[in-house]
C-alpha cells in the first residue's frame, strides 16, 4: 500500500483568549485537539461535526494558515512546518481550498476572468494568452460557459459563483483540495449538481478531498471515510459505508438518528441528546461528550477514552466498548 498523501498526526491547536483577570492564568480555546487522520490519493474523507467542533479549524490548518499548537501534519511524507519557502510556494500549488461563502471569495470589482487566472499570476505561469486559454477551458470543465468570462461574480448564482471558484482552485493542476462547506450556502437543487460536479472532477483529474461539512448526507455520498469530531476532538473513523450502517460511537449515532428518512411515514428511533454542547474554553473532564451521552458511567467523567478500532477499519473513542464493558 502506497503512503498516505496527506498524513495528520495529533493536531492540537489552542488559541490564547482574554481571562479577564488582570494577572490570571492565560485562558486557551481549544478548538482542536488530538486529533489523528489519513488520505489515500484519489480519496475522499468527510470531515463531519456541529458547527464549532473545530472542523474548519482541522483544515485551515492542513492549508497552513493557522500553525499548530502542537502535532504534525504531513503531505507526501513531509512535515508542512519543515517546508523551505520554495517548498511552500509549491505546496500552493498542489494544495487548494475552496471556502463555503462562494461570493465573498470572489472579488467583487474583478471579472471572473481575473478571478481563474489569477493564481497563474501570482505564480508567474504562462504568458497572457496562455492564461487565458486555461481559464476558457475550466470554465468548461465546470459547465460554464467562456463567454460569462468579462462578467462580474453579482452577475452569477450561488451555484455558478461556487463553480468559478471551483475552476479558480483547479487552476494550478492540484493534488488536494480541502473543501470547507462547499455547498452549505446554497439551494439543495443546486448542492447536488455540485456535488455530482465534485465527484467528476475527481474521476477526471483524480483528486484528493478533504471534504467538511455538518450535512450528513453530503458526506455520505462523496466520502470513502468518514471522521467525526465533536468538541475538538475525534470520536470515530472509519470506512463509510460500516459507519453508515452500524455507528459505533453514541453522539455518530445521535447524529444518524436525525438523518431525514425516504419514506415520511417510516418510524425513526431518534435519540435526542440531553443538554447543550460544552464551552471549549471549559470543556468536561475526562470524555467530553460524558454530560450528554446516555450511557456514560463514572470513568467517562474520569477518563478521557483514546481512539481505537473496534472493527476492522473502523475507530472509535468510547470506555463502552473497553473490556468488560456491554455494548450498547
Amino acid at each position: 500500500m502506497s503512503s498516505p498523501i496527506l498524513k495528520v498526526e495529533n493536531l492540537k491547536k489552542y488559541f490564547p483568549v482574554k481571562s479577564g483577570k488582570l494577572f490570571g492564568e492565560k485562558a486557551y480555546l481549544k478548538a482542536v485537539n488530538d486529533v489523528t487522520f489519513s488520505i489515500e490519493k484519489g480519496k475522499t474523507l468527510g470531515l463531519i461535526g456541529e458547527s464549532g467542533c473545530g472542523k474548519s479549524t482541522v483544515g485551515k490548518a492542513v492549508m497552513g494558515l493557522f500553525k499548530a499548537t502542537s502535532g504534525s501534519i504531513k503531505y507526501q511524507d513531509k512535515d508542512i512546518s519543515s517546508y523551505s519557502s520554495k517548498e511552500i510556494k509549491k505546496f500552493r500549488r498542489n494544495v487548494q481550498m475552496i471556502f463555503q461563502d462562494p461570493y465573498s471569495s470572489l472579488d467583487p470589482k474583478k471579472r471572473i476572468s481575473y478571478a481563474v487566472q489569477e493564481p497563474l499570476y501570482i505564480h508567474n505561469i504562462g504568458t497572457p494568452k496562455e492564461r487565458l486559454e486555461r481559464a476558457k477551458e475550466l470554465l468548461e470543465t465546470v459547465g460554464l460557459s467562456y463567454y460569462y468570462m468579462n462578467r462580474y461574480p453579482h452577475e452569477f448564482s450561488g451555484g455558478q459563483r461556487q463553480r468559478i471558484n471551483i475552476a479558480r482552485a483547479l487552476t494550478l493542476n492540484p493534488e488536494l483540495l480541502v473543501c470547507d462547506e462547499p455547498t452549505s450556502a446554497l439551494d439543495v437543487s443546486i448542492q447536488a449538481q455540485v456535488l455530482n460536479l465534485f465527484k467528476q472532477l475527481q474521476e477526471k483529474f483524480e483528486l484528493t478531498y478533504l471534504f467538511i461539512s455538518h450535512s450528513l448526507n453530503v458526506v455520505k455520498y462523496l466520502s470513502d471515510n468518514i471522521a467525526v469530531m465533536y468538541l475538538g476532538k475525534m470520536v470515530e473513523l472509519g470506512d463509510s459505508n460500516g459507519i453508515y450502517k452500524k455507528p459505533l460511537h453514541p453522539y455518530t449515532q445521535a447524529l444518524f438518528s436525525a438523518i431525514p428518512t425516504e419514506d415520511p411515514t417510516a418510524k425513526v428511533d431518534r435519540i435526542i441528546l440531553k443538554g447543550e454542547v460544552p464551552s471549549p474554553l471549559k470543556p468536561p473532564s475526562g470524555c467530553q461528550f460524558h454530560n450528554r451521552c446516555p450511557y456514560a458511567k463514572s470513568i467517562c467523567k474520569e477518563l478521557s477514552p483514546e481512539l481505537a478500532e473496534i472493527e476492522k477499519d473502523h475507530k472509535v473513542a468510547c470506555h463502552i466498548y473497553e473490556d468488560g464493558w456491554t455494548s450498547m
